[in-house]
């Protein structure tokens, strides 16, 4: 990957999670605000200080790898029952999708006051570093496993078959997002979102968002090395114990 590639992808990252205090008025992101939005961030790079930098990329991202699709995957699939999502304050969506997963597994978690705990990894400003779940899951507790994945929407389906909530990562009107995908049908994700205004699916108690196939490609499809289509699965195995 070329420096200022890489450079840019540390910076659109230091814009996660952008938090609840402006309204998302539509979950679409046309192509011009996404181009805008690298364009953006180019500019800001040269702000960036070599220290910052060298802190962005230690904390940056195991690389994904080419998921391997069974293609075998049920036409419709929810994984239920699943927990309720936390609500974010601010940036805490890595806190929220972490604590999401934990609960899932069996143990008590709050997304926010785990993102504002000293000890979550990987942690800026205004979110955290895609590598914070690898560091929190496998530094942090006890028999868990991480594994980063790129792919097509199938893939993504069949990963959500096999009964474990995916961690994505998503375009959202103001920076990018992580969230936890817990279902999905012939036209559309099911989602779990920690961003109340987000939310388009009230009265569900195993999802709380809904996005068409095609506009959740669109917000999936960041054209960053590293960040495009990207998800996240974590597993704990059998013999580990939520701590």
């Amino acid at each position: 990957m070329k420096a200022k590639t890489v450079f840019t992808s540390l910076l659109l990252l230091s814009m996660l999670s952008w938090g609840t205090a402006a309204s998302a008025q539509s979950q679409d992101v046309k192509p011009a605000s996404q181009g805008s939005f690298i364009s953006k961030l180019n500019a800001m790079l040269s702000q960036m200080t070599d220290e910052q930098k060298a802190f962005a990329r230690a904390n940056w991202l195991v690389a994904p790898t080419e998921y391997k699709s069974t293609n075998s995957h049920p036409s419709a699939f929810m994984i239920s029952p699943n927990p309720a999502p936390d609500t974010q304050q601010t940036f805490e969506c890595a806190g929220c999708s972490s604590a999401y997963l934990l609960r899932f597994y069996g143990a008590d978690a709050d997304g926010v006051k785990l993102f504002h705990q000293p000890t979550f990894p990987c942690k800026h400003d205004e979110g955290a570093y895609p590598r914070c779940f690898k560091a929190l899951f496998e530094e942090q507790y006890a028999g868990y496993t991480t594994d980063y994945f790129t792919g097509t929407t199938d893939d993504l389906k069949d990963a959500v078959s096999q009964g474990i909530p995916a961690i994505v990562l998503l375009f959202s009107p103001r920076g990018l997002h992580y969230v936890p995908v817990v279902g999905y049908d012939e036209t559309h994700f099911y989602i779990q979102d920690s961003v109340e205004d987000y939310r388009n699916a009230p009265g569900n108690k195993d999802y709380n968002r809904v996005v068409d196939i095609p506009t959740f490609d669109k917000l999936w499809n960041i054209p960053l090395e590293s960040c495009q289509r990207l998800f996240v699965i974590v597993k704990r195995a059998p013999s580990g114990s939520p701590e």
